[in-house]
């Protein structure tokens, strides 16, 4: 036979969370004398210790009303803390209510009567003095409800319980509102702490209040408060009621607290972690007897309101006990098992009966048994780690959220913090925000392509190119960074806003930090997005020759993303590793617009021979030289120098180094000059131009002026401080430039509409290599999209096929001259290059220049323009003091297999 406890014990269990709970009977113990009483007592004893549970004897009380206090009032023994359960006891608010309004019945002021005729006390509910009176009596019952401890206590478990639901709302308000590009702002904080308090705050008065329940009392039959009705007024109708609806409402309330205490709701409630249901033993053997009389107004307000309470109750009736018109399971103690079974199968009907009738055997119930509850116990544990979750988790997701959207610059999607930049595409997703950049006018340029973006999205058909370059670079006029990058951004900005046919025309800006440090990380997320996004069709930029670009190049071509260079200039920038060792070849994604370094120099050293030292029988030369490690540029130019000298018979006294930013400047011109040479070839930066011409003004160089040919990237110094430089009387100075407005001012060929109003004024103080090369990249880029273009958005490969289609048989006409790719060597072919010259009142005038500005214009045959992309066709003995060449070391060109060329430090 089955242990009746076992039965006992899966009765009291609560099912798993996520099932409904179930009707619990009302198990009536039949026998002679005190054996049900005792049976019953016994069966309950083992479980006593780990659930809600009460044992009324017979003769204990007097009122219906003195057994539900006893049971449910402020000290009632359900609601007394169960030791081990990890949860607070079930609280009887409604119920307390009930028993208060009523006691007041007995409780008039001083001097007044009390149920005789006449009376005065309780008053009349309509009476508005009786009103006010127990209006102010609720008060000073709910002020001292909870008193000392057990009211700190309450109030921090209310506060808790309103904290687990309203901490996350707060958390999601401040997420939500959320969005500032470093940190998040203080006004949404303050928001989604005021959210999480003031919630918190607010449902746990209410719940101590018992506000969140005296709502019920509309809804139940007996004695039910009418609607609107105030609460001291309904209290006052409880007060004149007669005894019998209040016992039923009663009972009823008892029912109603002991199911909200086990109720799911949707917000945390210890009812989640309750896994054991309460237990009531009552000794009903005494016909009219209270206990009785709460069994029989128990069965019958669970029957008339449906409301089945999470309470098993276990009665010990007396032998003669008529079952009446109810149906009942009975049988015997040993076959308990199988009428809980038949009874749980007649309460899955849509009215179970609720009695259970067992008889007591001969032999008393053995209580020496000890359940099972680790389920139970590890729910209540569940619970409270939910609980711990919901407190702690939202903080701690909010700061998990927090550090991405600092470690993304405020959440944005393809831009990641590195130190103290944010590199990426910084307007993917829409208009950048606030705060990414140092310097206000590239913000502000930024901004109005912005602005040109959402026009582009509001029109539907767009496609998107993005403009790689350094961005984060400090707003300082002296750098050649930061007027680069802000001559590319109003290039392109520029162009944009002209774009208003189909397809329009998205810039995203792609910045990849100071000196391209992170060009390789910022190349990885431009890929991830162009992989998300088909729209994305091209690449643009690429200012500088620097390592980072490199790794950039070699990270897109992985991509297959088609690339216009600009102003990065290095030998073999384009170049890629085919997976053998020392072995590379030219990107077919990459296609440079600028002359490269080799080009570059070539025309400098002709220039220098022919029309500055055509007198001096024997020149000589010093390189001063940018030592940077990672910069390409710098280094390449001087090697490249070094070897166009040696052609032209220019003997390179020294190569003088300098290095990070100016460092060593003044003991690298001291040896320069020591030299005495007839040319100072400078191969640095812009950044450090204006010291390196200082410092030569003020040394001994010679008897006559100095003569200083730099490389292309001064002419960003000599845009902002070309009066400076032509101040000088001892240097005289001529500069390379990829393209520039003076090239047009001679009348050989019309000038673009771009250059027309560059040679008007506009745009003045720009570095214009950068200014006019970003804007023929973007310029070819859209028109070759167009090209692609045939009422559906073009692919990738589509707009490279357009692109490597402006060949030397289809140029095409820009503001820096004929473009016309190679079509192995993505190089420009006999690009427009020319040397400047810095005149006395500081303007540019053009030298010499050699390419076509326009297709139109005649074959330039001058034999300083001739060849200058080719290879050379012998090497020249190194002359006295320059460095020897590598063993085995050839020249590159554009058209050289993948072998390097041992003067090129490109890579």
């Amino acid at each position: 036979m089955a242990d009746p406890h076992a039965v006992i014990e899966a009765l009291v269990r609560r099912p798993f969370f996520w099932r409904s709970d179930r009707p619990l009977p009302l198990v009536l113990v039949v026998g002679r004398d005190g054996g049900a009483f005792d049976a019953a007592r016994r069966l309950a004893a083992p479980f006593e210790d780990f659930l809600p549970q009460a044992t009324v004897r017979a003769g204990e009380y007097d009122t219906l009303r003195e057994l539900v206090e006893a049971l449910a009032g402020e000290h009632g023994q359900l609601g007394k803390p169960v030791g081990g359960s990890f949860l607070p006891p079930p609280r009887f608010p409604l119920v307390q209510f009930v028993l208060w309004a009523r006691r007041q019945r007995e409780e008039p002021p001083p001097g007044e009567p009390v149920d005789v005729p006449g009376r005065i006390w309780p008053p009349d509910p309509q009476s508005r003095t009786g009103q006010e009176a127990f209006k102010e009596r609720l008060k000073d019952w709910r002020r001292g409800r909870y008193g000392g401890d057990r009211g700190r206590r309450t109030a921090a478990d209310f506060l808790g319980r309103a904290a687990t639901t309203w901490v996350p709302v707060g958390t999601l308000a401040a997420w939500s509102l959320g969005g500032a590009s470093d940190l998040v702002g203080l006004i949404p904080w303050a928001l989604g702490v005021l959210v999480a308090v003031v919630g918190t705050l607010i449902q746990a008065m209410l719940s101590i209040r018992g506000s969140f329940f005296n709502g019920w009392f509309r809804k139940q039959p007996y004695l039910a408060r009418k609607p609107f009705e105030r609460l001291p007024k309904y209290a006052l109708r409880i007060a004149n009621a007669s005894e019998a609806e209040v016992e039923r409402l009663l009972v009823h309330a008892l029912c109603q607290d002991l199911r909200q205490a086990y109720q799911k709701w949707l917000i945390p409630w210890p009812s989640w972690g309750r896994g054991l249901y309460a237990m009531l033993v009552l000794d009903a053997r005494w016909s009219g007897d209270v206990n009785e009389r709460f069994l029989r107004t128990l069965e019958e307000s669970v029957e008339e309101t449906g409301l089945l309470p999470p309470l098993l109750v276990m009665a010990a009736v007396p032998e003669s006990f008529a079952p009446g018109h109810r149906p009942v399971t009975a049988g015997r103690l040993a076959d308990l098992p199988a009428l809980v079974a038949a009874w749980r199968t007649a309460a899955r009907r849509r009215v179970p009966p609720l009695r259970l009738m067992v008889s007591t055997p001969e032999m008393p119930v053995d209580d020496d048994y000890r359940p099972h509850l680790l389920a139970p116990r590890l729910r209540a544990v569940g619970y409270w780690c939910v609980m711990a979750l919901l407190l702690i988790g939202p903080v701690v997701l909010l700061g998990r959220i927090q550090q991405d959207r600092n470690a993304h610059c405020g959440g944005l999607f393809w831009v990641e913090r590195i130190g103290k930049e944010c590199v990426g595409v910084v307007n993917a997703g829409g208009p950048s925000p606030d705060g990414l950049f140092p310097s206000k006018e590239i913000t502000k340029l930024v901004a109005q392509i912005d602005q040109n973006n959402a026009l582009a999205r509001e029109a539907g058909t767009y496609v998107s190119v993005v403009l790689f370059g350094e961005y984060s670079v400090a707003q300082d006029q002296n750098d050649s960074a930061f007027v680069g990058a802000r001559a590319e951004l109003t290039a392109v900005q520029e162009y944009q806003q002209g774009v208003s046919g189909a397809p329009r025309l998205q810039v995203l800006v792609a910045n990849a930090g100071t000196n391209f440090d992170q060009g390789r990380r910022t190349a990885e997320l431009v890929s991830e997005m162009a992989a998300e996004d088909p729209r994305v069709l091209g690449v643009i930029g690429f200012q500088r020759s620097v390592s980072g670009v490199e790794d950039a190049i070699q990270t897109l071509h992985t991509a297959k993303i088609p690339m216009l260079v600009t102003t990065a200039t290095a030998d073999r920038l384009g170049y890629v590793p085919d997976g053998s060792a020392g072995s590379d070849y030219p990107s077919p994604y990459v296609f440079r617009l600028g002359s490269s370094n080799r080009r570059q120099a070539r025309l400098a050293v002709r220039f220098a021979r022919e029309r500055l030292l055509g007198a001096v029988p024997e020149p000589t030369a010093v390189v001063v030289k940018d030592q940077t490690d990672n910069d390409n540029y710098t280094n390449n130019l001087a090697d490249d120098y070094v070897s166009e000298a040696r052609a032209a018979k220019i003997r390179i006294a020294e190569s003088v180094p300098y290095k990070d930013r100016g460092t060593g400047m003044d003991m690298a011109v001291s040896r320069a000059c020591g030299r005495r040479p007839d040319l100072l070839l400078y191969a640095g930066r812009a950044a450090d131009f204006l010291d390196f011409l200082r410092y030569v003004e003020g040394k001994d160089c010679g008897k006559e002026q100095i003569k200083v040919l730099a490389g292309d990237d001064v002419i960003k110094a000599v845009a902002n401080s070309g009066a400076a430089i032509g101040d000088y009387r001892r240097v005289q100075v001529y500069y390379a430039a990829l393209a520039s407005r003076e090239l047009w001012r001679d009348g050989a060929a019309a000038p673009t509409g771009f250059v027309q109003g560059l040679l008007g004024g506009r745009h003045a103080k720009e570095s214009d290599d950068n200014l006019i090369l970003s804007y023929d990249a973007v310029k070819l880029f859209y028109e070759r999209v167009n090209a692609a273009y045939r009422g559906g958005l073009p692919s990738r490969g589509d707009v490279l096929y357009q692109i490597s289609l402006v060949s030397p048989r289809d140029r095409w006409n820009g503001s820096s001259g004929v473009i016309s790719f190679g079509a192995t060597v993505h190089e420009p072919e006999n690009k427009a290059i020319a040397i400047l010259k810095v005149t006395d009142s500081g303007k540019s005038e053009v030298a010499v220049r050699c390419g076509r500005l326009a297709t139109t214009e005649p074959e330039d045959t001058r034999s300083i323009c001739l060849d200058l992309d080719g290879e050379r066709a012998a090497q020249n003995a190194p002359a006295a003091g320059s460095p020897p060449a590598s063993p085995g070391s050839r020249p590159a060109s554009p058209s050289a297999p993948p072998g390097r060329d041992a003067a090129d430090s490109g890579r």
